[in-house]
């Protein structure tokens, strides 16, 4: 299917600068780019704002849960 489409110049010399480094035409490129975002979409349950997914955290379990108080923690240490 042929469609048109309009991009920002400056996304599109980004895009042809990237296609080229890669061998392709700024065509595969977009194709390539539309793909991997309609496939990475397709098992997501997040419908919220574009590009955000929901991730599974690891869970650690406590002996004594609701105990922890880091109202006081600098997360901003984290990261340092």
């Amino acid at each position: 299917m042929q469609t048109t489409i309009n991009l920002p110049d400056s996304l599109y010399q980004k895009s042809e600068a990237l296609a080229a480094s890669r061998g392709a035409t700024v065509e595969q490129f977009i194709v390539e780019a539309v793909k991997k975002e309609v496939q990475g979409n397709l098992g997501s349950t997040t419908s919220g704002s574009y590009g955000y997914r929901e991730a599974e955290l690891p869970v650690t379990r406590s002996m004594r849960p609701g105990t922890l108080d880091l109202s006081r923690f600098d997360f901003d240490d984290l990261l340092a």
